[in-house]
């Protein structure tokens, strides 16, 4: 496996946490019972999928093959 393939590997494994994150937190969030836990619970899933969506433009830039 090429160092691009490494890389494109390790980007595709922080996309998988980005999810999971994004999944805790949502989860988190809706059991929250107190507001002000409910609002930084719900930023910090926003903040998740914004990661993800630089993630994936990342991975999009990275050619598949290339050195």
């Amino acid at each position: 496996m090429g160092s691009t393939e490494q890389f494109r590997g390790l980007i595709e494994m922080a996309i998988r946490e980005e999810k999971n994150a994004q999944r805790l937190y949502r989860d988190l969030a809706a059991k929250a019972k107190d507001g002000y836990a409910k609002a930084i619970l719900e930023g910090l899933h926003e903040q998740e999928v914004l990661h993800e969506e630089k993630l994936k433009a990342l991975l999009a830039s990275v050619q598949p093959g290339s050195k």
